[in-house]
């Protein structure tokens, strides 16, 4: 019950994560793609700066370096422009005018790009600087880490965390330089134009804020609805206790009612056996069919008695009654009677107290389990064989039965179930499922019976077919013991004149 309860709970939450984790997932995508479009803005404007006045490298010094404060003055972002010869060699500085130092080249990522993590004039500064150079003559722009760090800033919305990243090294919105991985970015963005990437981070503890701010109300929801799920299971589980009270007394009061359905020959329609139904006459509801309460009796271990009884009860009546030679006499029986060994002993009575009549007592395999293959379920069909007991696979062709059975089992019989032949006539592709089965009882030398005949053309189809046994309104509907032998006698009567 707990397991119910707590399920709508446990689909909740995991639909709100799922959800959550989804809408951070874009949350964090967009502000990234926002984040690279300013960043490829300034990169752009510092590489443009650069190749502009990279065609004055070589020149003196002092003839460009007004050129080159102007730049700074003009462009957006620029911070300094230092010209360079020798593909790596500064000398001459927008801030310092004739200058003089050697650039590592191994920290520019695509000979372009680098974070340097700080600045010869501001050191808590970081850079961004972006080189070009043809023939060994170029320039190298600088952009100063505050921009990027704002515009990581102002795209920050705390559920993202953005930085950007050139070759190993990245720079945070807090200004810290990093050269380690030590988070996994939930999403990365590379740049089509700079060897540069924008990375966005979901900080940890931020997936359960947001569900917990979020999807409060889809969680209150589900805590409900689970609520009413164990009020409607006690409720639930309440009644099945008191049917199954109500099925224990039912039994012990004889409420349990077999009634017989008449088998008759399909070559004279002669009544040759019957089979034995259950009816519960309910002292307040009346007659109560056995799809509403053979269910709960297999699942609360009812049922044995239940046949037990009914074994019992039809024996008690049949043997006052001179019946047909050959009578054929069947019981539905639940896989989980017929593989316990008690069922021996229930013939055993059932014959006992027959006696010598002449009756042959058939068990037919009910659908509602399967039937567990292993040797004491062959010992017990050797057993019942053994006693002249026929079992045969109720319903065949639906619910459980399947080939296996007559592959593993020593079956007698299979009955028809009532789904192929109320389709004679009308389903062409029915009729060749039934012809099939036919055939394959016929191979096996399997008695075939089929149900649920109501009309004389689905009894001349099967007459035709070489279907010995019928059952079915045609013939007779179920109904109780003693009016059973009433016209059981009536007929045996009327075909001695």
């Amino acid at each position: 019950m707990l397991a119910a309860a707590s399920l709508p709970l446990l689909v909740g939450l995991a639909v709100s994560f799922w959800h959550a984790h989804r809408m951070l997932h874009d949350d964090a995508t967009s502000q990234a793609h926002r984040a690279l479009g300013h960043i490829d803005r300034m990169l752009s404007n510092a590489r443009d700066t650069a190749v502009r006045v990279g065609a004055r490298a070589g020149d003196a010094c002092e003839d460009v370096v007004l050129e080159l404060r102007k730049q700074v003055d003009s462009v957006l972002f620029v911070r300094s422009v230092d010209l360079l010869t020798n593909g790596n060699e500064v000398y001459c500085s927008s801030l310092y005018g004739s200058y003089h130092r050697s650039l590592d080249l191994t920290a520019y990522v695509d000979g372009h790009l680098r974070i340097a993590p700080h600045s010869g004039t501001q050191p808590d500064s970081t850079l961004l600087v972006y080189r070009n150079a043809v023939d060994g003559r170029g320039a190298v722009v600088t952009i100063d880490g505050r921009h990027v760090r704002d515009v990581l800033s102002l795209l920050d919305r705390r559920d993202v965390l953005l930085s950007i990243r050139v070759g190993d090294v990245t720079l945070g919105q807090n200004g810290i330089v990093d050269r380690t991985a030590a988070n996994t970015p939930d999403t990365v963005l590379r740049s089509g134009q700079f060897p540069v990437s924008v990375l966005a981070t979901i900080p940890s503890g931020t997936l359960p804020k947001r569900v917990l701010m979020d999807y409060s109300g889809v969680i209150g929801v589900c805590v409900m609805f689970g609520a009413v799920l164990v009020i409607l299971i006690q409720r639930a589980s309440r009644h099945v206790r008191v049917r199954q009270r109500e099925m224990a007394r039912a039994m012990e009061h004889g409420e349990f009612v077999p009634y017989l359905q008449p088998l008759v020959s399909t070559a004279d329609a002669r009544w040759v056996g019957a089979e034995v139904l259950v009816r519960w006459h309910h002292p307040t509801e009346g007659i109560i069919p056995p799809n509403s309460f053979i269910p709960l009796a297999e699942s609360s271990e009812l049922i044995a008695p239940m046949t037990r009884a009914l074994f019992h009860a039809v024996a008690e009546k049949l043997a006052l009654v001179a019946l047909p030679k050959g009578f054929r006499l069947s019981f539905n029986v639940s896989p989980q009677h017929l593989t316990d060994a008690s069922i021996i002993g229930d013939c055993d009575a059932l014959l006992a107290m027959l006696g010598e009549k002449p009756v042959q007592i058939v068990l037919e395999l009910t659908e509602r389990e399967l039937l567990a293959t292993q040797s004491e379920t062959r010992r017990i069909f050797e057993a019942l064989h053994a006693r002249g007991i026929k079992i045969a696979i109720d319903d065949f062709g639906t619910g459980h039965s399947n080939l296996g059975y007559l592959r593993d089992f020593d079956m007698d019989a299979v009955k028809i179930d009532r789904s192929f032949v109320e389709k004679i006539g009308a389903d062409p592709l029915a009729e060749r499922v039934l012809e099939s089965i036919l055939e394959l009882a016929a191979k096996l030398e399997l008695t075939t019976i089929a149900e649920g005949v109501e009309t004389t053309e689905q009894r001349n189809y099967l007459r035709d077919r070489g279907v010995p046994l019928l059952q079915g309104f045609l013939f007779g509907r179920p109904s109780p013991i003693d009016a059973f032998i009433v016209e059981l006698q009536s007929r045996s009567a009327a075909a001695q004149f």
